[in-house]
């Protein structure tokens, strides 16, 4: 911000990034509109086929909050996305900025804010159990079991809410401006028409006009003078006097979303909200992310080199006498374990690495969206209205994909849910011409049967204990 000493604010980001921001920003709201579409089609598909009865698990359930999370941000996105970007040249001046709007764009700010938060750390809950399930199986089931696993999804959603919602709300407000338009509906001057606003613009200049003033003669340029606008609060410094204004045609009114009056004379919880989002809700996430998925895939590699090890035929320990060890006429090898404990074993393996690539893909998308927190908290508004403001519809559209291509990571890796959205959606006369696996078909099937006994049974005891009791008490009564 340039000063009464002619010193020049930092250049963080140079005309390149303003014409990227420019260029992309026509494009933004149709590419953001479909990528909404397609995740909510997706994580629609990801609810339905992860609450099945035979998908029921930990892992499943806390795929399901995260899609259930970004499923909600999706659908919030579209209307924001289509008035903002799509309709934003067609709309009148005092419809685009109407009261309405400034409503929703401050549920907006809140509510994506906090149901990202939700997705960031059920992502972290998830590679969590994940670590647990891989590096101590003897206590998955007790640490991680279904319960905890609910009660876990519960508290990250209540908690985000309690946590996320007050600083973001009350550290904005919406103001009334006055916009004066000339005929060609272009903005010649914006007058905020909310009290503290305008007080708080009036302490600006008068700050700068103090700092102006107690400029020694000599380090000023000649003739120079400041001019204080009260109603617009709009410095110009010029040779002679203010530019003519062009005529302006009509005056209307719009709200706009502002710092608030708590939050213009707090510096301290401004930095303290930027900080809070780049550290608590992006770094430390990330970096707890980062660790984990290290461990996994050090983890994995044991597992390999542990199953190999076990799967492979050892030669047989040499008798006393020098001959083979005999069992039953047979040379005695190392027990191997059976087919079924292997399949076992390479499914958590594939849903290990599935899980990786849902990682890696968070990691990749939410590390620059916290770094550039950071920056803006150290950095200040300069660096926010340089660069931040500038990349924020790449780092929106980053986050939609993120939260939309999960769905294609099951299908592709993971062959229990490729099986069971078969059994759902796929049309039966499809069989004809493209058949399905069966011993995939089967598997599911008898897995989907096996569920439905066990179930069956155990409402079938609970009628049996109900009819009891209720027995019981009726004899009772007679007495």
């Amino acid at each position: 911000m340039a000063s009464g000493n002619n010193e020049t604010a930092p250049l963080y980001c140079g005309s390149g990034m303003d014409n990227f921001h420019t260029s992309y920003k026509n494009m933004h709201g149709y590419v953001s509109l479909v990528v909404c579409i397609l995740g909510t089609i997706a994580n629609t598909l990801n609810i339905i086929v992860l609450t099945r009865r035979e998908m029921r698990s930990p892992t499943n359930a806390i795929l399901t909050g995260l899609a259930v999370a970004d499923l909600a941000v999706m659908l919030e996105y579209i209307p924001y996305t289509i008035h903002d970007y799509i309709l934003t040249d067609s709309l009148p001046r005092e419809e685009k900025l109407s009261y309405s709007w400034a409503c929703f764009i401050k549920f907006h700010s809140i509510f994506a804010q906090v149901l990202h938060t939700i997705s960031i750390w059920l992502t972290v809950t998830l590679a969590v159990w994940r670590y647990i399930a891989v590096g101590y199986p003897q206590k998955n089931r007790v640490w991680c079991g279904m319960r905890t696993t609910i009660i876990t999804i519960t508290t990250a959603y209540v908690v985000c809410v309690l946590v996320i919602s007050p600083s973001l709300y009350l550290i904005t407000a919406i103001t009334e401006y006055v916009d004066q338009l000339d005929m060609n509906g272009k903005v010649i001057n914006s007058i905020p028409m909310t009290q503290y606003v305008i007080d708080y613009r009036i302490e600006i200049m008068s700050s700068k006009a103090a700092a102006l003033n107690a400029t020694p003669p000599s380090s000023a340029p000649p003739n120079e003078t400041v001019w204080l606008n009260v109603s617009s609060l709009i410095t110009s410094t010029t040779t002679s006097a203010p530019p003519t204004p062009s005529p302006v045609v009509r005056n209307v009114t719009v709200y706009r979303l502002y710092h608030s009056d708590l939050a213009l004379h707090n510096a301290s919880l401004q930095n303290a909200t930027f900080l809070i989002y780049g550290v608590v809700i992006k770094l430390i996430p990330c970096i707890a992310l980062t660790i984990l998925s290290i461990r996994l895939i050090l983890a994995l590699l044991e597992a390999k080199r542990r199953r190999k090890k076990l799967t492979s035929k050892p030669v047989a320990p040499a008798a006393s006498n020098g001959a083979k060890s005999v069992i039953n006429g047979k040379a005695a090898d190392r027990p191997r374990k059976n087919s079924k404990t292997l399949e076992k074993e390479k499914q958590t393996d594939r849903t290990t690495r599935m899980l990786l690539a849902v990682l890696l893909l968070f990691l990749i998308t939410e590390f620059p969206q916290g770094i550039m927190g950071l920056l803006n908290a150290v950095l200040g508004d300069v660096f926010y209205l340089q660069c931040y403001l500038r990349l924020s519809d790449l780092m929106d559209i980053l986050a939609l994909i993120n939260s939309s291509i999960n769905f294609i990571l099951y299908c592709s890796m993971s062959k229990q849910f490729r099986t069971t959205f078969t059994l759902l959606f796929r049309p039966k006369f499809l069989d004809k011409w493209m058949p399905v696996a069966q011993d995939e078909m089967a598997a599911a099937r008898a897995e989907r049967s096996a569920v439905a006994p066990v179930l069956e049974k155990g409402r079938q005891q609970s009628q049996v204990v109900t009819a009891a009791t209720s027995t019981n008490i009726t004899q009772v009564t007679n007495l």
